[in-house]
């Protein structure tokens, strides 16, 4: 017997309420080739009670987990699942359209080099927008810098090949109950392929007071700064293993450096930069000091003269110096915008000038 095609990863955590709607809106899908994995986290009885009717159908299986692994743990013990073609990871408070795997099969068919095929999104409840981000295409350097401009979050909502997520691996673990984690693990799934957007709102998502997003709108804006910070060291990590020379790896760290310190009309921020030169020099060094704690480093040891390479690294494990962030940091910024390979070099020499003196 073939195997589906389809491996649909639904974790739930006091999802009881909601669970069942999710649950009836797979059953209901025109593509019924798939199967579904209900994980329930932390001995959750009452979301389980609410699962158990389901199981009936012989392409749901449940697992109820005794100890909490929360969203990350248990997205993360969904995909090391033996996964088939693709992976849906589908929260317990979502529904979708009957077409949705039917159409984004088809979209996904047509364009076998994506990663990851997903439609709009149409809220519901406490909100009525849609929710869409374009297609990002291209190769692989030209597509991540694009992720970083944007980042959105809307891709993991469609089906993703099982070899890009094989690829990225798992999604990271942090004190801020992985925040901006997915963020990161998107941009190592780009690594794999192009993100295809089918222009369809065929993705419903509920917003209630429950929704994780909501959480970090009332924490103190030093945790929301020290939240952000971790996508400064983790889209490093992922980007780098596209960097071919020592001056891609120096224009990447600048290129990220400036999505999550400078507040620009049009971005998308958990933490907000407030572009005051005093503000700006202490949030810079404290990226450094998060890139310091996550163990990356941008630059490998035969990229640079032995010296300039320890001077790089000592330069890191200290704040910027904001009198040379206030000298660069205009034109810098300015030669940024553009983005284009052809200025890579003057742009790696620039930024090696401000962290190497």
């Amino acid at each position: 017997m073939d195997r589906p095609r389809i491996t649909v990863g639904v974790p739930v955590y006091h999802g009881a309420e909601q669970v069942a709607d999710a649950l009836r809106c797979l059953q209901s899908q025109t593509y019924r080739d798939f199967e579904a994995i209900i994980s329930v986290d932390g001995a959750d009885a009452a979301s389980a009670d609410a699962c158990r009717p389901f199981l009936q159908d012989a392409r749901f299986r449940m697992v109820v987990h005794p100890e909490r692994l929360d969203w990350f743990g248990n997205l993360n013990w969904l995909m090391q699942q033996p996964l088939n073609e693709f992976f849906c990871y589908r929260q317990h408070d979502d529904t979708t359209a009957p077409e949705f795997f039917e159409t984004l099969l088809k979209a996904a068919e047509q364009t076998p080099q994506a990663a990851a095929v997903y439609a709009d999104c149409q809220w519901m409840g406490g909100r009525n927008d849609i929710e869409s981000s374009d297609s990002i295409e291209g190769e692989p350097l030209q597509r991540l810098l694009r992720y970083i401009e944007e980042l959105p979050a809307t891709p993991v909502r469609g089906l993703i090949r099982r070899e890009a997520i094989h690829q990225a691996g798992l999604v990271k673990p942090d004190e801020f109950r992985g925040l901006g984690q997915i963020l990161i693990w998107l941009a190592k799934v780009l690594r794999w392929g192009s993100f295809v957007r089918v222009p369809l709102p065929i993705y419903y998502r509920l917003d209630h007071v429950q929704n994780f997003y909501k959480s970090w709108l009332n924490w103190p804006e030093e945790r929301k700064r020290a939240a952000w910070s971790t996508l400064f060291a983790g889209l490093l990590e992922a980007a780098m293993p596209l960097c071919n020379t020592p001056f891609e790896r120096v224009f990447l760290q600048h290129v990220i450096l400036d999505r999550v310190a400078v507040a620009r009309p049009g971005r998308q921020y958990f933490y907000v930069p407030t572009n005051d030169p005093d503000a700006c020099g202490k949030f810079i060094g404290e990226c450094f000091d998060r890139l310091q704690k996550e163990n990356v480093c941008p630059f490998r040891a035969n990229d640079l003269p032995v010296s300039e390479f320890e001077t790089i690294i000592e330069t890191t494990q200290r704040t910027v110096g904001l009198e040379k962030l206030k000298g660069q940091l205009a034109a810098t910024n300015a030669e940024l915008a553009s983005l284009k390979r052809s200025r890579m070099l003057r742009l790696g020499k620039l930024l090696r000038g401000l962290v190497g003196k």
